[in-house]
C-alpha cells in the first residue's frame, strides 16, 4: 500500500506536461465554446469517465492473469502513440512560439520543496512523525524551499509558475475547489478497490468491476454538458456535482462487511453524475477572470495543483485508512478477554481456545477495524464535499472568458 502511494505521488510532477494541451484547448476564441474544449481535454469529463471503466477492469485482469507490472509496462506503447498523434496533430497549428527564459532557479525550489514534502508525507507514519529527526529535518527543507519558491516566483520576471494569478478571485476560488473535488474523488479510487481485495475477500478483477460504473454516466453525460453547460449558472452546476459525490460518500459509510457487489456498484454508478458535472464547469469558473493572455498560464498551474492534490491525497488517505484502522483496532481488543462470557462463546463456537480460533478471531477483529476506518474516511470525504459547496458559491459571475487585457479586474 505504501509503494503504491509513493508511485501515485510521483505521478504528481506530470501536471507540468499537461500544461501544453490544456492550453492549447482552453485557448480558443470563443468563449462560449471553451467549455467543449474543457470537456475534449484531459481534464473533461468524458476522459475522466473512460479511465475509471477501463482502468480498474483492465488493470485487474492483467494482474490476475499476468503480473501488477504489466499495468505499467503496457503504458509504454500507448503513450508512444500518443506522442506520434500530438506531434502530427500540432505540426498543423498555425501558432506563433516564442521562446521565453526558463526559471531555473524557480524549477528547482520547487522540486526541491515538493519533493521533501513528499518523502516526509511517505515515511512519517513509519517513523512517528516529528518524533524523528528524518522527518523534522525533511519538514524543515520542505518549508523553507517552498517559502523561498514563493518570494523567488512573487519578484521574478519569467516565474515557471505565476502565483500572482491568485490575486484573481474567481481563479482562486475555483482552483481550490478543482483540488478539493479531485482529491476526493483519487482518495476514493484508491480506497475502496483496495479495501475490496484486502478486506472483502475481490480478486483485482472483480474489484476493477466494482468500481468500474463510476465513468458510466460521465461517458454518456460529458459531450451535454460541454455542449449546454453555458445557459446555466456554473456555480451550481459544480454544487451539483459536489452534492452527488458527498452524498455517495454518506451512502459508502453505511457499507458494512456483508455489502454486496451491486450496491458497491450503483454507488459508483451514482456518483458518475457528479464526475460528470465536476469538470468542466470547475475549470471554466477558474479561467473566467483570467485575461486571454494569461489563460494558458492559468490553465497550466490549476492543472499541476490539481495533479499535485491528487499525489498529496494517496498520501494522506493511505494514512488516515491505515491510522484509523489500527485505533479501531486497539479500541476493539481492549473488549477481548478470557474472561468475558461473549469472548468465550465466541471462542466455543470456533472449536475453543485454539491457536486457530485465536486466529480467526484477530482476522474478524481486523476485518471490523478496517470497515469502521473506511466508514470514518468516507464520512469525512462527504463533509469535505459539503463544504466545497460552499466554497464555490464564492466565486462571482459572469463566467464568460475576459474580452482583453483591459478586463483584468476581479481580483
Amino acid at each position: 500500500m505504501r509503494n503504491l502511494s509513493v508511485h501515485a505521488r510521483t505521478g504528481g510532477v506530470s501536471g507540468f506536461a499537461g500544461h501544453g494541451c490544456r492550453a492549447a484547448l482552453s485557448d480558443d476564441p470563443d468563449p462560449a465554446d471553451r467549455g467543449v474544449s474543457a470537456c475534449k481535454a484531459g481534464d473533461g469529463a468524458g476522459v475522466a469517465g473512460d479511465a475509471p471503466i477501463a482502468g480498474p477492469i483492465l488493470g485487474g485482469w492483467i494482474t490476475d492473469s499476468y503480473s501488477w507490472p504489466w499495468i505499467f509496462f503496457i503504458n509504454i506503447p500507448i503513450g508512444l502513440f500518443a506522442v506520434l498523434v500530438v506531434r502530427s496533430q500540432m505540426a498543423k497549428r498555425p501558432v506563433s512560439t516564442a521562446r521565453q527564459p526558463l526559471d531555473y532557479i524557480g524549477l528547482l525550489a520547487l522540486i526541491v520543496g515538493v519533493g521533501s514534502l513528499q518523502v516526509v508525507l511517505d515515511k512519517g507514519n513509519d517513523l512517528d512523525w516529528f518524533e524523528s529527526n528524518f522527518i523534522l529535518f525533511g519538514s524543515l527543507i520542505s518549508l523553507v524551499a517552498l517559502t523561498f519558491f514563493v518570494i523567488w516566483e512573487m519578484t521574478d520576471k519569467h516565474p515557471i509558475v505565476n502565483l500572482r494569478l491568485f490575486a484573481y478571485r474567481n481563479f482562486r476560488i475555483g482552483t481550490l475547489v478543482m483540488i478539493g473535488g479531485y482529491s476526493g474523488f483519487f482518495g476514493i479510487n484508491l480506497i475502496l478497490p483496495q479495501w475490496l481485495q484486502t478486506q472483502m475477500g475481490y480478486t483485482a478483477t472483480w474489484a476493477g468491476l466494482a468500481v468500474a460504473p463510476i465513468g458510466i454516466l460521465p461517458v454518456l453525460m460529458s459531450p451535454f454538458v460541454g455542449k449546454y453547460a453555458h445557459k446555466f449558472d456554473l456555480r451550481l452546476l459544480a454544487g451539483l456535482a459536489f452534492f452527488a459525490m458527498g452524498l455517495s460518500c454518506f451512502m459508502r459509510a453505511g457499507f458494512n462487511t456483508d455489502v454486496d457487489f451491486e450496491h458497491v456498484a450503483l454507488v459508483q454508478l451514482f456518483m458518475g453524475i457528479g464526475v460528470a458535472l465536476f469538470f468542466m464547469p470547475t475549470l471554466s469558473i477558474l479561467l473566467s477572470d483570467l485575461p486571454p493572455d494569461q489563460i494558458a498560464d492559468g490553465s497550466g498551474l490549476a492543472t499541476f495543483l490539481r495533479t499535485l492534490g491528487g499525489s498529496f491525497a494517496a498520501s494522506l488517505t493511505t494514512w488516515i485508512w491505515i491510522r484509523r484502522a489500527n485505533q479501531h483496532h486497539a479500541y476493539l481488543s481492549e473488549n477481548i478477554s478470557t474472561f468475558d462470557p461473549t469472548t468465550r462463546h465466541a471462542l466455543d463456537s470456533l472449536g475453543g481456545a485454539s491457536p486457530q480460533a485465536y486466529a480467526q478471531l484477530e482476522r474478524t477483529l481486523n476485518a471490523q477495524a478496517y470497515m469502521m476506518s473506511t466508514v470514518d474516511y468516507f464520512y469525512l470525504l462527504g463533509w469535505i464535499f459539503a463544504g466545497l459547496i460552499l466554497l464555490v458559491w464564492l466565486a462571482k459571475p459572469p463566467f464568460g472568458a475576459k474580452a482583453g487585457p483591459a478586463a483584468g479586474g476581479g481580483h
